[in-house]
């Protein structure tokens, strides 16, 4: 059987620092397909020389398109990695600010057809930037390629985005577009399939996938040097931005202190990531004891995997809400450390994944009950210090998320699109 071609889309792919560029390179690294992807060459952005670095020798080709922004939308973009995905889709932005790009890309896309003659069987668009969808639309049109177009968040539903009523109308009909067009639909957890898919019909629903992040345990195994801190050591690596912020985790510390002050003796809180000084401050950061609650820049994407392997346990750390849909790509990354994950989270992707895995869960808002599940946390960790334990979680819930099993779902996805479009 030939292999399959595919064309990928994806503005974020290493060395750019962006979440989804791990989760793109890892999965279209470890897939068995001749791949030509084309990506983005965005000068100003955060760069990570450890984020897959040999994903792009897997290719088959690779065009990076420069990403060329209105004053604006440079702003837009250098403000949004500091917080991260909410100003991908900013109120004002249709969809997100990346329109010239999407011009440069499909310029260059159609010069490659003419210089090469190429034309995939199958072509994946992957998101956010929801510009990557807008590009399949196009590309769609024009060549009438089989489309799987992958949504990592929600787009017109995703609670972060603060729409105006125009700006909603706009966004509302290109995720129509998007949903009409593409064949199948990949998205994160089922939870979000009913969040975006419930305003559609039954035919469009039809078309959901679900299609996870992964882990690779391969860096695990590089990068654990089974070295323990001294302290009880409890880490959350990633970003705060917008509603998540450390504030229930630094009230609910001073609740257990105000119950008993040596209760945390010989414990460490470590934040990892960038964080706001001003709101740590407020919420009283400053004035827990000293060496409890220590806060470290952001590190590159290798060395947060070691930090990861070598605490005690994890936490994930997510803002008040009634469900949540959002799978953070660290949670997956926690489960290849296999170390104990805490989740202070509403209910919904991340609370159940945490639970399936044998973890406690607590609601962001109820800092009692926070409180209550740090003491019972760590007293957890340290009976696994004593007994000498690893690897934590339900081997086969981490299993679903090794990037060997989701690269092969994937592969299916890709094979029923292109024999469907045959068939048809």
């Amino acid at each position: 059987m030939p292999q399959l071609k595919l064309l990928a889309i994806s503005l974020a792919y290493p060395p750019l620092a962006y979440p989804r560029s791990i989760q793109v390179a890892r999965l279209l690294r470890y897939l068995d397909a001749s791949t030509v992807l084309v990506c983005g060459d965005e000068g100003d952005a955060r760069k990570d020389s450890t984020i897959e670095p040999d994903a792009e020798s897997k290719l088959e080709g690779c065009l990076r398109v420069r990403v060329v922004n209105s004053k604006r939308g440079q702003y837009v973009n250098r403000f949004a990695y500091r917080f991260y995905k909410p100003l991908w889709n900013s109120r004002n932005l249709v969809p997100d600010g990346y329109g010239e790009w999407k011009t440069a890309v499909v310029k260059a896309i159609a010069e490659y057809v003419k210089a090469t003659d190429y034309m995939p069987d199958a072509m994946v668009t992957f998101a956010q930037p929801f510009t990557d969808h807008l590009i399949g639309l196009e590309l769609k049109r024009r060549y009438g390629l089989p489309w799987l177009a992958h949504f990592s968040d929600p787009w017109v539903d995703n609670p972060f985005n603060k729409y105006d009523e125009q700006t909603m109308a706009q966004n509302l009909l290109l995720e129509r577009q998007v949903i009409e067009s593409a064949d199948i639909l990949a998205f994160t957890s089922q939870e979000t399939i009913h969040l975006v898919m419930a305003k559609y019909p039954a035919g469009l629903r039809e078309k959901a996938r679900v299609l996870p992040q992964s882990f690779d345990p391969a860096y695990f195994q590089e990068t654990a040097s089974k070295a323990r801190p001294q302290k009880v050591t409890i880490r959350y690596i990633g970003n705060f931005y917008g509603q998540r912020t450390a504030v229930p985790l630094i009230e609910a510390l001073h609740l257990v202190l105000a119950s008993d002050s040596g209760a945390l003796n010989g414990v460490s809180f470590e934040l990892i990531g960038i964080n706001d000084p001003v709101v740590i401050r407020d919420a009283g950061g400053d004035t827990l004891p000293p060496g409890l609650l220590n806060v470290y820049p952001s590190v590159e994407y290798h060395e947060s995997l070691r930090l990861m392997s070598e605490a005690d346990g994890l936490l994930v750390i997510d803002a008040p809400a009634d469900m949540s849909v959002f799978l953070p790509s660290k949670l997956i990354d926690y489960i290849g450390a296999g170390r104990p994950v805490l989740g202070i989270t509403p209910p919904g992707t991340a609370a159940s994944l945490i639970q399936n895995l044998g973890g406690p869960v607590v609601d962001p808002s109820d800092k009692r009950s926070i409180s209550e599940a740090l003491m019972l946390f760590i007293n957890l960790l340290e009976e696994r210090r004593t007994a000498g334990i690893e690897t934590w979680g339900i081997p086969e819930v981490r299993r679903q998320f090794e990037v060997s099993r989701v690269s092969a779902s994937f592969k299916v996805l890709l094979t029923d699109l292109s024999k469907t479009s045959k068939g048809s």
